[in-house]
């Protein structure tokens, strides 16, 4: 069983469904066991190999992916540690876990966007904010 598919495995079973909490779990799950470039090549490829299997190609969004990930990655380091539990983290970052938190780095319209399904836009001029 590859590690993504054990993150995914225990944040369905934890949250009952692939929520947004359960993604943010499943990215807090594997940078706990690699490397942070390597935790997001396996986090990119399951959540497509997961959306091509379910028939949802177009709810996968790169832009979104990434971002995320990125916000969790970010907010493990502020820690100084990943030696924190998940109920840890997650009670340090209740922010994270409100869906309308990439609109501070994005507007709707761009993570809604078809370029942002089909590839990962920077936030700020590139991304579409100002």
């Amino acid at each position: 069983m590859t590690s993504f598919k054990r993150a995914f495995t225990q944040a369905t079973e934890r949250y009952g469904r692939f929520s947004h909490a359960a993604h943010l779990f499943v990215a807090w799950q594997l940078l706990q066991d690699r490397p942070a470039l390597e935790a997001l090549a396996e986090f990119r490829a399951g959540l497509r190999a997961l959306a091509d299997r379910l028939g949802l190609q177009d709810k996968y969004s790169e832009t979104q992916t990434v971002a995320w990930f990125l916000a969790v990655l970010d907010h493990l380091d502020r820690a100084g540690s990943r030696a924190e539990d998940w109920e840890a983290f997650a009670a340090r970052t209740p922010h994270l876990f409100d869906p309308a938190y990439l609109h501070a780095f994005y507007p709707p319209e761009v993570l809604n966007s078809r370029a942002a399904r089909l590839h990962f836009l920077p936030p700020g001029p590139a991304g579409g904010t100002s």
